[in-house]
């Protein structure tokens, strides 16, 4: 599979070593990646690369512009909200919180129990990964 024909998934996460964790996993699973270190940075990469994000990981809790705020940005933006978002955090969230992400992501992990197996299996799925 050439580059150009790979899926791309954005990571967005300030955890330098949690974003390459992230793109190493990605990568073995044939997929590129593109970072980014807050919002901000993630909305300026979807907007130089539209129809290019496949699926967006998206740590809740960052500096300038915080995970919510970059989703929330997403699915206001016709070019954007289709695109299936993992939801990361290290934080434990209230039941309303916790209800807000299921409805509006199509995952969430918990980075103090990341589970790789479940990683690799959400990711799949929502890349349309059908091979295994």
């Amino acid at each position: 599979m050439s580059d150009a024909t790979k899926k791309t998934v954005l990571i967005c996460d300030d955890d330098d070593l949690l974003r390459e964790f992230y793109s190493r996993v990605l990568k073995t699973q044939g997929l590129q990646t593109i970072s980014a270190t807050n919002g901000d940075e993630a909305i300026e990469v979807l907007e130089k690369n539209p129809g290019v994000v496949c699926l967006a990981i998206i740590d809740l809790l960052m500096p300038v512009r915080t995970g919510w705020e970059l989703i929330e940005y997403m699915k206001s933006q016709d070019s954007m909200k289709t695109i299936p978002v993992v939801a990361i955090t290290g934080l434990a969230t209230s039941f309303d919180e916790f209800e807000k992400v299921k409805a509006t992501c199509n995952a969430v992990l918990h980075k103090g129990d990341f589970d790789l197996e479940q990683f690799n299996s959400i990711v799949k799925g929502l890349t349309g990964d059908k091979t295994s």
